[in-house]
């Protein structure tokens, strides 16, 4: 146990350094920017107004994959997305936001009603449903995700307890174009690109590492199985943030009538 609080302490006087410094590796840091349409005005106004007026009605489709690489993408993650920048779209408060991924459920739902097995006072109508204006689009042109800081080099407990820190700490990068295309015309309305970057320190590989120097055998598990929690998911919802707030202020007027 003494063996084990004096590595402890030895990987404090480690990690105390850099942290005086000004780095802390303990400290889940994110970074966005704006790739175009950056001199945009408006969007800081449209963040702090209160909007309680019409709505424009939009749908969102699911998030296509062109980034290099196809390993980490499949159909479920694009319908993910989508379903993040829903929730963004509905909580601005400036949206009505058409459901499109799970249409035919609604269908479903109406043609019950038809078939006269529901009553009449509560079956959903057929003919109701609602057509968009806007069509958002999403698509993923850069990602890197959940990959490890580069382990330090060097032999013995103290090469072992600077690898284990610096080894845990995990990042995240991803871009987004998000296009707005009028449903009447197929015109691309607004078009934007947003770069997200996250990081955290993954406190399981962090423990395991310490404890495997000093020679336990009782290492915790090291890595992320999931996007939840993780810097790839931050990563995500700061673009989609982004892009909401610039489509907010660059949608035109007219729009907002319902």
């Amino acid at each position: 146990m003494n063996r084990i609080f004096r590595h402890l302490l030895l990987a404090s006087a480690c990690i105390s350094l850099p942290v005086s410094a000004g780095w802390n590796p303990f400290e889940a840091k994110t970074e966005t920017k704006v790739t175009s349409g950056a001199d945009a005005p408006g969007i800081q106004d449209a963040q702090n107004e209160a909007y309680n007026g019409p709505k424009a009605r939009v749908a969102v489709s699911r998030f296509t994959n062109k980034s290099h690489g196809a390993g980490w993408y499949n159909s479920q993650i694009g319908d993910g997305m989508a379903d993040q920048l829903t929730t963004a779209l509905v909580n601005s408060g400036r949206f009505i936001v058409l459901e499109r991924q799970q249409l035919s459920d609604v269908m479903a739902e109406q043609d019950l009603g038809a078939t006269g097995r529901i009553r009449g006072d509560t079956a959903a109508p057929i003919g109701q449903i609602e057509g968009a204006e806007l069509l958002i689009t999403g698509a993923v042109t850069e990602f890197e995700g959940n990959s490890e800081g580069t382990r330090a080099t060097g032999g013995g407990l103290l090469g072992s307890v600077v690898g284990a820190v610096t080894g845990s700490v995990k990042k995240a990068h991803m871009a987004i174009d998000i296009r707005v295309i009028d449903t009447k015309t197929s015109r691309v309305l607004l078009a934007t690109s947003v770069e997200g970057s996250a990081s955290n320190v993954d406190v399981g590989a962090l423990a395991g590492g310490l404890f495997r120097a000093s020679g336990s055998t009782s290492a915790l598990a090291g890595g992320l199985r999931s996007w939840k929690n993780t810097p790839n998911e931050k990563a995500l919802r700061i673009c989609i943030n982004e892009a909401v707030n610039f489509i907010v202020s660059k949608t035109p007027p007219i729009y907002y009538r319902h």
